[in-house]
């Protein structure tokens, strides 16, 4: 099974979020359960996004220093 990226993973919710407006906006009889279940989600998959970003997130060796980059450098 392939993994999500954390940008996949926010461009998954988005498209959810998406198509739970395009229902909304349709009006149909049978839309309104659709819609809050497009709009859960789309929250699930935001915060799944936000777990893979932290797993994905470089983080220092025991032992090293590690510092970020205030600026940029040119």
């Amino acid at each position: 099974m392939p993994h999500l990226t954390a940008q996949q993973a926010l461009q998954l919710a988005a498209d959810f979020l998406q198509a739970a407006d395009y229902m909304q906006a349709a009006n149909a009889p049978d839309s309104q359960a659709r819609t809050k279940l497009l709009e859960t989600a789309s929250r699930a998959a935001f915060l799944r996004s936000h777990a893979i970003a932290r797993q994905e997130e470089v983080r220092p060796v025991f032992g090293e220093g590690f510092r970020r980059a205030v600026f940029a450098v040119a």
